[in-house]
């Protein structure tokens, strides 16, 4: 059989191995607890339509019906604030070419490009989508509507998925400043980590600011010493 063309999602939990040491260090199962219920996101995904695979802290979850793009969407946005309600964020990337999955073998040009998005342009808590997925949305046969949907951002040339809404917004806040509450000490000095609250946290301002809503910063400003 041929390879046919799927959507495909690559999407990696962030902190896994300081996680993964606590949970040794501490002689508990805390962070393992955390994933199992960040998970059950995933308990209402329909099967027939997309595949999904949770391999230690990658995700890789598949749509081959060209159609279904806004519900594959739909589902990387529940994925990403399923994690974050366990105090987890995730980062991963999207894309859309050739794949082939049986029992045994797994043939895919769309994973590929997914964790080159994922492990080169994503770094921070966001799940970016590739050029040639926008590209097709905008060509005269698109099935679909990004343009104007508020589903997608775009920062510095890269396309990411929007996961913040109204209804949502303030929980996803309180989440992310909480997640940073908790890491804040760990982090000093680390700019690698930090720098990943510092950018969510000017997403999540950028949303406020555009729906009239107020926000307050949570991360350390810079000070005079």
């Amino acid at each position: 059989m041929k390879p046919s063309y799927a959507y495909c999602a690559l999407i990696d939990v962030l902190g896994y191995r300081q996680r993964l040491k606590e949970d040794q260090d501490e002689g508990g199962a805390t962070f393992k607890d955390d994933l199992e219920v960040a998970l059950r996101c995933l308990d209402s995904v329909n099967s027939a339509v997309f595949s999904v695979q949770a391999i230690s802290d990658t995700i890789v979850i598949t749509c081959t019906s060209h159609d279904r793009l806004t519900e594959f969407l739909d589902v990387l946005k529940q994925v990403f604030i399923g994690f974050l309600h366990r105090g987890l964020y995730v980062r991963g990337g999207v894309a859309y070419s050739k794949h082939f999955q049986s029992n045994r073998l797994t043939y895919s040009h769309a994973i590929a490009r997914a964790y080159e998005l994922e492990s080169g342009s994503a770094i921070y808590p966001r799940i970016v989508v590739d050029k040639n997925i926008v590209d097709m949305d905008a060509g005269p046969s698109s099935l679909h509507s990004l343009r104007g949907s508020g589903s997608i951002y775009l920062h510095n040339g890269l396309y990411f998925l929007n996961v913040i809404d109204v209804a949502n917004c303030k929980d996803v806040y309180d989440c992310a400043k909480n997640l940073y509450m908790r890491d804040r000490i760990s982090m000093l000095g680390k700019e690698g980590p930090f720098g990943k609250h510092v950018w969510f946290e000017s997403y999540l301002k950028t949303f406020f600011i555009n729906a009239g809503i107020p926000f307050e910063s949570y991360t350390d400003e810079i000070s005079s010493y």
